[in-house]
């Protein structure tokens, strides 16, 4: 307990400062209340998102500006150990915009086009996006990757550039990064090993069954291929959970996830598909969260809980700016807000 306390008792404090910034549930919901869009971003230019937003691009663009200003601030709190696990689950957004250059290197599209949808991560970046937009085509992009991170799961995917094109660079990245970050569990103590992998085991819950239904539902992939491109660890979607969905052509949602916790979103998923159910289940990782900083405190799913709730956060301040801008329904808007945190 000791060497716990002295490991994160600053952490804990900086963690639990910057959850209290958080708008929640109540604070969000107040923000719906602004009669335009424009009346909702000078509203959120009151609260600490008024950094990120000092930028003129696209407010719904900016907010994940806070993202990286949370993660640099809990990083700073942190051992060197702990942080580097954090940061590793930061670059997660680094793999969205390596995602981004590869469909803008694909298309030909110059880094003018590319750069507002960039997630700024400043020093905790290890490529240089602008400079990768520079390939000529995705060969000269793996190449360009050699010397990353990011070089072994790029050239792994080479021979499939040709029938693939950028979704077999994508997909090779992505997995690859979701292995590491797994695999940089092992680095902490046993006992915030297990507290990460329960909250990462959620996350990749979420991802994978995300994942099921756009190959198989929408891209018509083979089992084979579904269960080659999701992720092989998570915390309830085990492999015969994923098995069982890449196999039944005739949806199995309900069937396949009857023994799990998404049992009542399953019905959802099968009726209207994956983004109807999408609400409920980020939900549900927030409530989990919620137990994680409501016991103990001095482990790593303190800073690593508040991070996820920023991210539900700024994903919920982004259905607020684009149903404000539509003139959706309060009642229709809340309903797709994840956040639980009041």
């Amino acid at each position: 307990m000791a060497s716990e306390l002295a490991r994160y008792a600053a952490g804990n404090a900086r963690a639990r400062a910057l959850a209290a910034q958080l708008l929640g549930r109540t604070g969000l919901e107040s923000l719906y209340t602004y009669p335009s869009e424009a009346a909702l971003v000078e509203a959120l230019k009151r609260t600490p998102y008024a950094e990120a937003l000092a930028g003129g691009e696209d407010p719904a663009l900016r907010l994940t500006a806070r993202l990286a200003a949370v993660g640099r601030a809990l990083r700073a709190w942190l051992p060197q150990t702990e942080g580097a696990f954090l940061r590793e689950f930061l670059l997660r957004h680094e793999i969205e915009n390596l995602k981004i250059v590869i469909r803008g290197v694909h298309a030909r599209a110059a880094w003018e086009r590319l750069a507002p949808y960039m997630i700024p991560l400043a020093e905790m970046a290890t490529i240089d996006p602008r400079e990768l937009t520079r390939s000529t085509d995705l060969t000269d992009l793996v190449s360009r990757l050699a010397a990353s991170r990011y070089g072994a799961a790029a050239n792994s995917a080479r021979h499939r550039l040709e029938s693939g094109g950028p979704f077999a660079l994508e997909v090779a990245l992505e997995i690859d990064h979701y292995e590491r970050l797994w695999a940089a569990a092992d680095t902490l103590h046993p006992t915030d090993a297990a507290r990460a992998r329960q909250i990462l085991g959620v996350l990749y819950d979420i991802l994978n069954l995300q994942w099921v239904a756009h190959y198989r539902d929408v891209w018509r992939l083979s089992p084979e291929e579904i269960l080659n491109y999701t992720l092989r660890q998570g915390r309830w979607v085990t492999l015969e959970v994923r098995r069982r969905l890449a196999e039944d052509r005739a949806g199995g949602w309900q069937q396949a996830l009857a023994v799990t916790p998404y049992a009542e979103v399953a019905a959802t998923i099968e009726a209207n598909g994956f983004d109807a159910a999408a609400p409920a289940l980020w939900r549900f990782f927030g409530e989990q969260i919620q137990r994680g900083l409501s016991g103990y405190p001095f482990h790593i799913g303190v800073p690593l809980g508040v991070m996820v709730m920023q991210e539900i956060e700024i994903r919920d301040v982004r259905v607020l700016l684009a149903a404000k801008r539509m003139q959706v329904p309060v009642a229709e808007t809340l309903s797709h807000v994840a956040s639980v945190r009041h």
